[in-house]
């Protein structure tokens, strides 16, 4: 009885320092998900990657995320070959970033679980050029950390990607990008 009720008090010991950690602290993540997609009547195109790193300041609600486009995933390599050799041009532009602020981060209580609908923007940076952007997303505050979720379009030649005429038509013109990640208190 006495080692349950230890068990217990160190439950609820770690409980709370973990909601103090949430309420006031930062938040990293190593393996974050960006997926985007490419839909055209010609074909689709999907590219994951689960290495994306970012860190999140509740304080604040200042957001950063970095991107190594090498890490993305394609189903034909021939693809993943094409992206990172001619499109995004990974060995000159080997990231990309995103450094922002959750606008309206007053509505998250870091301390308490729950769903939160919130708005993110900032400047994105791919293949070297600078976009300011904004999305609505949400943030999931659980015991273990916070999950955040967003979706929203992009398109390549914002960014200076050139897509080749012989190839247009297989590529849309705005891609659908999904940003899962999960952060834990640093």
């Amino acid at each position: 009885m006495i080692h349950f009720k230890r068990n217990i008090a160190t439950a609820i010991l770690s409980l709370a320092i973990l909601q103090m950690a949430l309420a006031q602290g930062k938040f990293l993540t190593n393996d974050g998900y960006i997926r985007f997609f490419s839909h055209t009547p010609i074909e689709d195109i999907t590219a994951e990657n689960n290495k994306v790193s970012g860190v999140i300041d509740a304080a604040t609600g200042e957001v950063a995320i970095i991107v190594r486009m090498t890490e993305f995933r394609f189903e034909k390599k021939l693809m993943q070959e094409h992206f990172n050799e001619n499109y995004v041009e990974s060995e000159k532009f080997p990231k990309s970033t995103f450094n922002g602020t959750i606008t309206d981060n007053q509505v998250v209580d870091y301390s308490t679980p729950g769903t939160y609908r919130v708005q993110v923007e900032g400047e994105m940076n791919i293949h070297g050029v600078t976009q300011k952007i904004q999305s609505g997303g949400t943030i999931q505050v659980t015991a273990e950390g916070i999950v955040t979720r967003a979706v929203f379009m992009l398109n390549p030649e914002d960014y200076d990607i050139r897509i080749p005429g012989v190839v247009r038509r297989n590529i849309a013109e705005e891609m659908e990008v999904t940003v899962d990640m999960t952060f834990f208190p640093i």
